[in-house]
């Protein structure tokens, strides 16, 4: 039987994750269609046939997206960018009843507790998990707080405007540049990208990756057999009660975990994951179909992560940029440093 996969934001990493996730999956028969704004984003000559789509906040992004779910015949549709969340989750059901396309993407709840870092904080602690003790400005004397500290905004991503602030002083000046900051303890010790997902009320293992950044994302990474990690990342996703997979990031403090931000969606880390043996997005293809999945992870492994080069002719881009659609060629060339 072949599966129609469409996978959205493929000019970025997580877009570009979940299609080498798909292409590791040796016993499905997969057809994939890559979209994005883009025709230089190089995830769309990944797949099997690719789209140039509007942006996601655009008011005719969705009927973009019904139009090439119905020309392909779309099975499952995965979000690759986290702009796409909200209008994912609220069309879901409409795309589900209209042309029976399943959207691996998690309530809205979720994705408004992952988005603002303070919702996070509130929600962990109403749920009894451990939490990073948390404070808006106008809570605290900054004079009298505990230093390093942490400021950074309730809403962001990839690390912009996190600040390490060691006085009083840079603490306010941190607080004037940023839009609604919020205030945390400094946690040091490792860092740990942590994923687990859920489908159909099934949870999966949790893969816990002690992780080198640069420039806000993972560019190495070390699976840790931490079964406290484990254990508390997997209460977390079924309080929360995920769809799909999710990422967790956070530091122990004295051997206890404390959460810091939540990714509902896939993450960089994706193909990282399925690499070492357990592959997130195969767990909830295999779930959607009652076919059982089971990961063997491998913890003697290192993930280092380098460039990789899409090579294309002028055509391609001016066929695409001119149909916004194509059938991706044999001649698109990938070579790896």
């Amino acid at each position: 039987m072949l599966i129609n996969i469409l996978v959205t934001g493929v000019g970025g990493g997580v877009g570009q994750g979940i299609i080498k996730s798909l292409k590791l999956i040796n016993d499905l028969d997969i057809n994939i269609i890559s979209a994005d704004m883009s025709s230089l984003a190089s995830g769309l000559y990944g797949g099997d046939f690719c789209h140039l789509v509007p942006a996601a906040s655009s008011s005719n992004y969705f009927d973009k997206i019904a139009e090439i779910c119905s020309q392909h015949n779309i099975d499952y549709y995965f979000p690759g960018t986290d702009v796409e969340l909200l209008a994912c989750t609220k069309s879901a059901s409409e795309i589900k009843e209209k042309l029976g396309v399943n959207i691996i993407v998690s309530p809205l709840n979720v994705i408004e507790i992952a988005d603002d870092k303070l919702k996070t904080v509130q929600f962990l602690a109403q749920h009894g998990f451990y939490y990073p003790n948390t404070w808006l400005p106008n809570e605290v004397n900054l004079e009298s707080m505990t230093y390093p500290m942490i400021v950074k905004p309730r809403i962001g991503c990839r690390s912009i405007g996190v600040h390490v602030v060691h006085t009083s002083f840079e603490a306010q000046s941190a607080i004037d540049s940023l839009n609604d900051p919020i205030l945390q303890e400094y946690i040091d010790g490792d860092e740990y990208t942590c994923t687990v997902a859920v489908s159909k009320g099934i949870v999966s293992d949790v893969l816990c990756l002690k992780r080198d950044l640069r420039a806000g994302d993972t560019f190495r990474a070390f699976p840790q057999k931490n079964i406290v990690i484990e254990e508390y990342v997997r209460s977390i996703a079924l309080a929360l009660k995920i769809n799909g997979s999710c990422n967790f990031q956070l530091r122990l403090a004295n051997g206890i975990p404390k959460l810091f931000e939540i990714n509902s969606r896939f993450s960089g880390t994706t193909p990282f994951c399925s690499y070492l043996g357990f592959n997130p997005v195969e767990f909830c293809l295999k779930h959607e179909l009652d076919m059982p999945y089971h990961s063997e992870i491998n913890y003697n492994k290192i993930i280092v992560r380098h460039w990789c080069e899409v090579v294309l002719d002028h055509s391609e881009i001016e066929m695409l940029n001119k149909n916004k659609q194509g059938k991706i060629s044999s001649a698109v060339v990938s070579t790896m440093l």
